[in-house]
């Protein structure tokens, strides 16, 4: 069995899909990541995530992006409030979904850099507990985006 990542464009705009999975494939691949993984990605306009952005952290802006890990929503804290959150369900990791901006995606590179910062959220990365492991979180996205810019 291969990845699933689900692309849902929830905004009027046109989006570049296959860039988004193909560099969330070469992320997946930097990883080391080989089993299936299943991850949705949606695309929204500003007032939709900043509307999510309030449900579900109580702050009141407009985020470049939000990552849910599958039971964040029934507890009430993204997965970037939540370590380790992917789940293994039939031999597949299941790591939840991706929320962004449509606002955000046409530069590619900055695109990158946030799928990156989201799918490490969903793996269990926190750089809001310490200063230590927020410096660690953005040496690996700072790898990462080495690899998927060649």
């Amino acid at each position: 069995m291969k990845h699933e990542i689900l692309i849902y464009n929830k905004s009027k705009k046109k989006i570049p899909g296959k860039f988004i999975e193909s560099t969330i494939l070469r992320i997946l691949n930097f990883l080391k990541i080989k089993q299936p993984v299943e991850l949705a990605v949606l695309v929204v306009n500003p007032s939709e995530i900043k509307r999510l952005n309030k449900i579900w952290r109580h702050k009141i802006y407009t985020p470049d992006e939000l990552s849910f890990g599958l039971n964040s929503r029934q507890t009430g804290e993204p997965a970037c409030r939540q370590a380790g959150f992917a789940k293994r369900k039939n031999n597949v990791l299941e790591l939840g979904e991706i929320v962004v901006n449509v606002n955000k995606i046409f530069d590619k590179n900055y695109l990158s850099k946030i799928l990156i910062h989201s799918l490490l959220h969903l793996l269990g990365h926190d750089h809001e507990k310490s200063s230590v492991q927020a410096k660690k979180m953005e040496q690996l996205e700072n790898k990462i985006l080495k690899h998927v810019q060649r």
